[in-house]
């Protein structure tokens, strides 16, 4: 008996029928499975498995279809363009609203493409596609789907001066 207290104390404590210890082992064993899982839907990655790829099922009426996994760094990617697009805009309008002019019939503040082209390149060379997402949001009006320098130099571009930059969002 004296030999077996003996032995007992030469055991490392906690490491034999530790459950703790075997929750965590089973618990890191679940994430790489799913991990490995993952990498064989992922073209790639070095794991790749086309038929496991081609077997997964999409739905469009999926909530989180076409967005970027929940908390990953993707997702907090797309956050940080979005809110530097937005900023962006935010400037673009501030512009319009400074160098504009004010039709006295409509009450909305007008530019000239050409003008606001000549004043917002040396900001950014993105002044078209920020127009266009500005007005996909409502934030201003002009003729035509896109503008092309030149050509539409005599484009007027409006916005309501009674919009309120600070409460503008973007998605």
């Amino acid at each position: 008996m004296a030999d077996e207290n003996d032995q007992s104390k030469f055991r490392l404590p906690g490491l034999y029928g530790n459950t703790d210890l075997n929750s965590r082992i089973n618990k890191f064993q679940e994430q790489a499975d799913k991990h490995k899982e993952k990498q064989k839907l992922n073209p790639f990655s070095g794991s790749f498995d086309a038929v496991a790829s081609a077997k997964q099922k999409l739905n469009k009426e999926d909530p989180n279809y076409g967005k970027p996994v929940e908390g990953s760094k993707t997702e907090q990617r797309g956050k940080q363009a979005s809110q530097l697009i937005a900023n962006e805009i935010k400037l673009l309008l501030e512009i319009i609203h400074k160098h504009g002019t004010v039709n006295e019939e409509s009450n909305k503040v007008e530019i000239k493409f050409k003008e606001l082209f000549e004043l917002y390149k040396v900001i950014s060379s993105k002044v078209v596609g920020l127009l266009l997402r500005a007005r996909k949001h409502g934030l201003v009006q002009f003729e035509g789907e896109m503008l092309y320098q030149g050509r539409d130099d005599n484009v007027i571009i409006t916005m309501d001066p009674a919009v309120k930059l600070e409460d503008v969002q973007f998605d």
